[in-house]
């Protein structure tokens, strides 16, 4: 039996790479069972038809040693922060078919009905899929990501069926990557532990000395999930070693010692999947028994929730949101991440004790992560790093471990004690943190971060949802919509909502007719909070549609666009108190989409308006004034940009990252090209170069080319684009961006051009993803 205690003094640890290293394969790896043959196969994404043969399995019945014996007593160490498992397995391929969502092990899976083709989500852990029930057989690795799977099992053929034909059979599923634990593996050069110790914490693509292999005739486990390789450089079919110890090659399958390359399966960043949709159950007592109560907003105390009080939260399930739990009432005390998932008792929370006893659902806004952290208070001078993506050790950027002060500019980040996400959890959302009183520490350490990601924002996909609910507060029934709904169900009586990823006209008529009321993203938990009367209800409701223009509204004191002009580009709470005259009798929106509302402060009837002209505002409204106004801002929205006539994607073709200019041309989609556009401010922009723009270059005549450029070139130019598909330019008066055409080499260019109906060219499609 092998111990995590045996450490031989004799060889120095074999220091690691400093960074992972991509691989083939990393999503998923076939390794060898507790019975393993050395035919294993790494499943690459997305191909599934790719998988070799596993041979097999050899008669030996040697098993890894038991994963406790990694549980050392390390006092002293920080905290390890767990997370909860998920993943959501599809019977067929495409993600398609039955759905089913596996939050913890599953010891028996046989009689699942699946197809030959089946397609996994892991959303979070790092797991192995075992052929046969109880954990046993060959296995499958599975990390966080997406993947589509032939039947690895069905590789040898039996009876003459052919391979393709029958369906996918899995025995079993564990979740072994649980917690931010530091990956750790070591090498003996003798069985049972003896010899010299090689010890390893990272991937290691090339582990040979002078052209000789590594030896290894016993191994242990420390922590995490790893594929060991024969070959350098990840090639060939990986062993899969799970924790414990492995006393001789037998116990992990293999022939030969020669390990010449590793690499550990690592959780990724913490992720929610429904941040609009947030519910938690609450259990009085561990295991999910005792009393239960549904969660949907913030809990400030826990004894609050019913007679007798609960004394603190024995287990839950955080079913939608991201959510803080909090030691103490109040939101004060340890301060615990939880992400969907399921929590069986405290430990699993990563609790310091049992007591949780208020808890906070997060509504920041989880794109773009950005934060700054600051080693003076209040954001002095000294030193200080800026933060985009997960950092494990504060002093791989060069910083320390002490941060005086924090200033979050985008998305929610978790900042950590201890290096590699351990130790006390600060959740920090949007805004500025002058002390480390202000992130509830009670110093000043902080030794790495990363940030919150939303499920999907990475696919660049735009969704804007819905939830409507039957009674207050979000109780009672509830139905969600993501398209335009004519008529509600007759049964169904809105009396509170909670509105995701864009804004939504509600109104109290059938097929879109009655009194608006624009609601932007956001929870409303009454009637009177979306802007409607106790009596009012709710009868059909619209999305706001996308448009890309900058704000800008032309208010008039006659009909006709005639009479004094009010000229705005920003909201206004009240035309009176800003100094104007809120008679109006006609309305020119120029840009953008606007709310007009009857009073002050964005109060009474309100008419939501897109680019448009209404030459009596009297005659459409009823009224001759118009008391406040705001224009709709709309998320982050990525697109495709194609010309309608030659059916070919505005792109960037060439690596723009050390350019001053890139060029624009139309062309096929390729994965060499970058295709993807978005619309920030009134600029232009492409997913490979957020810092440049769309802009002209040389003098604007017909045939001058549109380049990407640095936006901080002046003049700023700005686009819109029209109903009609026109992509004009704010800064070139009737200038249109067209594509060059011709017979010459830059035939495919992008440029601009003065609007002719001759050249369909002009006309685009915007493929909102």
């Amino acid at each position: 039996v092998l111990y995590s205690r045996f450490v031989c003094p004799t060889a120095a640890p074999l220091q690691p790479p400093a960074r992972d290293l991509p691989i083939p394969g990393e999503t998923n790896g076939l390794g060898p069972g507790d019975q393993p043959g050395p035919g294993v196969v790494a499943l690459e994404v997305p191909s599934p038809g790719c998988i070799a043969p596993v041979p097999e399995e050899p008669n030996c019945t040697v098993s890894p040693c038991p994963a406790d014996v990694l549980q050392e007593d390390k006092e002293g160490c920080p905290k390890i922060n767990t997370r909860p498992g998920k993943i959501i397995l599809f019977s067929e391929a495409g993600f398609a078919g039955q759905k089913r969502e596996i939050w913890g092990d599953v010891p028996d899976a046989t009689s699942w009905e699946l197809s030959h083709t089946i397609s996994i989500r892991v959303i979070r852990g790092g797991w192995v899929m075992y052929e046969k029930p109880r954990f046993h057989g060959r296995k499958c690795v599975l990390a966080e990501g997406d993947v589509e799977i032939d039947n690895p099992w069905a590789a040898y053929g039996q009876s003459g069926q052919p391979a393709g034909s029958r369906p996918f059979r899995i025995g079993s599923f564990k979740r072994v990557v649980q917690d931010y634990r530091t990956p750790e593996i070591s090498l003996f050069a003798a069985e049972n532990g003896d010899g010299a110790r090689l010890r390893f914490t990272d991937s290691a693509e090339d582990t040979r000395t002078q052209g000789q292999a590594l030896s290894a005739a016993s191994i242990i486990v420390h922590s995490g999930l790893w594929l060991v390789y024969s070959k350098p450089f990840f090639d060939d079919d990986p062993y899969v070693l799970e924790p414990g110890g492995y006393p001789n090659l037998k116990a992990w399958g293999a022939k030969d010692p020669s390990i010449c390359s590793m690499h550990p399966i690592r959780l990724g960043c913490p992720v929610v999947e429904r941040p609009g949709e947030p519910e938690v159950l609450i259990y009085e007592a561990a295991g999910f028994q005792g009393r239960s109560f549904t969660i949907s907003r913030d809990l400030y105390d826990l004894k609050s929730l019913s007679e007798p009080a609960l004394a603190t939260v024995g287990s839950l399930h955080v079913l939608g949101g991201c959510w803080v739990g909090y030691e103490k009432e109040g939101f004060r005390g340890h301060q615990y991440l939880l992400e969907e998932g399921q929590y069986q008792d405290w430990r699993q929370w990563g609790g310091y004790s049992k007591q949780l006893m208020s808890l906070r659902l997060i509504r920041t806004d989880f794109s773009d992560p950005a934060l700054v952290l600051f080693e003076a208070m209040d954001f002095e001078e000294g030193a200080s790093v800026e933060l985009s993506e997960a950092l494990p050790d504060t002093q791989l950027a060069g910083y320390g471990t002490v941060t005086h002060s924090i200033h979050v500019l985008s998305g929610v980040w978790v900042a950590y004690e201890g290096t590699n996400y351990s130790g006390e959890q600060y959740v920090l959302e949007k805004g500025v943190y002058r002390s480390c009183e202000d992130w509830g520490a009670a110093d000043c350490r902080i030794a790495s971060a990363q940030p919150i990601l939303q499920l999907g924002e990475h696919n660049l996909h735009f969704v804007s949802k819905i939830l409507l609910f039957s009674e207050p507060d979000f109780l009672g029934d509830h139905i969600a919509f993501e398209e335009d709904q004519d008529v509600l169900p007759d049964t169904f009586t809105p009396r509170s909502c909670r509105v995701r990823g864009g804004s939504w006209i509600l109104f109290d008529g059938q097929a879109f007719a009655g009194e608006q009321h624009v609601l932007s993203e956001g929870e409303y938990p009454t009637l009177s909070a979306m802007g409607c009367l106790s009596s009012t209800t709710i009868l059909s409701l619209k999305k706001v549609p996308v448009f890309f223009s900058e704000p800008s509204i032309f208010l008039h004191g006659l009909e006709c666009f005639e009479g004094k002009e009010i000229e705005l580009n920003a909201e206004v709470r009240s035309l009176q108190a800003e100094g104007f005259n809120n008679h109006v009798l006609s309305v020119r929106v120029k840009g953008g989409i606007w709310v007009l509302c009857e009073h002050g402060d964005f109060r009474g009837r309100q008419w939501l308006l897109d680019c448009t002209e209404i030459t009596n505002w009297l005659t459409y409204s009823g009224l001759q004034h118009v008391g406040s106004l705001y224009p709709i801002r709309q998320r982050r929205i990525y697109f495709r940009i194609r010309s309608r006539q030659l059916q070919l994607y505005l792109l960037v073709p060439d690596d723009v990252e050390d350019m001053k200019a890139g060029r624009v041309v139309v062309s096929r989609l390729s994965e060499q090209s970058s295709s993807i556009w978005y619309y920030e401010e009134g600029l232009i922009k492409n997913q490979v170069a957020p810092s440049m723009s769309l802009q002209v270059i040389g003098p604007a005549g017909k045939g001058a080319k549109a380049v990407l450029w640095s936006e901080t070139r002046m003049p700023r130019q700005s686009w819109s684009v029209d109903a009609q598909g026109h992509i004009r330019s704010q800064m070139f008066e009737d200038m249109i961006l067209d594509v060059k055409g011709g017979r010459s080499y830059d035939r495919d260019h992008a440029v601009v051009w003065d609007m002719a109906e001759e050249r369909p060219t002009q006309i685009w499609d915007i493929q909102v993803l």
